[in-house]
């Protein structure tokens, strides 16, 4: 009374919706896969807006083609897993575990030597206060690594449902025809057990009513 509760699913109806997956592409695990991308443009947009002299050394050109290569492994990742592909979900764990990694590389760094004052964010800290922007790069890499995990572990589980549902429906386990069926007969007794409640209910009001002699206009 004042909750609401969720309908129980028939079997029927979760073979349905497992049968309709062999149609609909994984959206949510695309969304996360491009919301970890997302989360690591603004962390690359702050590292390389800094300019002092200990960024301007060779590593920060490995540290951008890795870059490119997570930008463009999770890119091709999110269009597979959005296919079901759990190739790809393993590839995303990876590159989340890398995005971890990096916290200990330029942003540690850039922390322990009190560099990280690029006053992207229009507050231009001071060398002391290096702490503020490595939270910042340590929020978009952790919230960069959650998106992708995320992503992989819905990747994984729809995966896993969808392959069980195409070897039953393959090996004759499970026949669609006779579930479609199934559902319709269902459907209607649903509706003929739904019209004699709301027919008993209005009986029922309509003898109250008698009963109780208030039958004036």
């Amino acid at each position: 009374k004042g909750c609401c509760i969720m309908e129980k699913k028939t079997p029927n109806q979760i073979i349905i919706n497992h049968d309709i997956m062999r149609y609909k592409k994984n959206k949510w695990a695309q969304v996360l896969a491009i919301l970890g991308l997302v989360f690591n443009c603004l962390y690359f947009m702050l590292l390389y807006a800094y300019t002092d002299e200990h960024f301007r050394t060779i590593t920060i050109g490995f540290s951008v083609i890795l870059t490119l290569i997570v930008l463009l492994t999770v890119f091709l990742s999110s269009e597979n897993v959005k296919n079901y592909n759990k190739t790809y979900c393993i590839v995303l764990f990876v590159v989340a575990a890398f995005q971890i990694l990096r916290i200990f590389g330029y942003p540690l760094y850039g922390l322990n030597h009190k560099i990280l004052t690029a006053g992207y964010f229009g507050f231009y800290p001071t060398p002391d206060q290096s702490w503020v922007e490595f939270i910042i790069l340590l929020v978009y890499l952790l919230a960069s690594a959650a998106c992708l995990i995320g992503a992989g572990v819905i990747g994984i589980i729809q995966s896993v449902r969808l392959q069980k549902h195409i070897k039953k429906v393959e090996s004759g386990e499970v026949d669609i025809t006779a579930v479609v069926k199934a559902m319709e007969a269902e459907d209607e007794a649903n509706a003929v057990a739904a019209k004699t409640a709301a027919e008993e209910a209005l009986k029922e009001t309509e003898e109250k009513i008698t009963a109780s002699g208030n039958g004036e206009v």
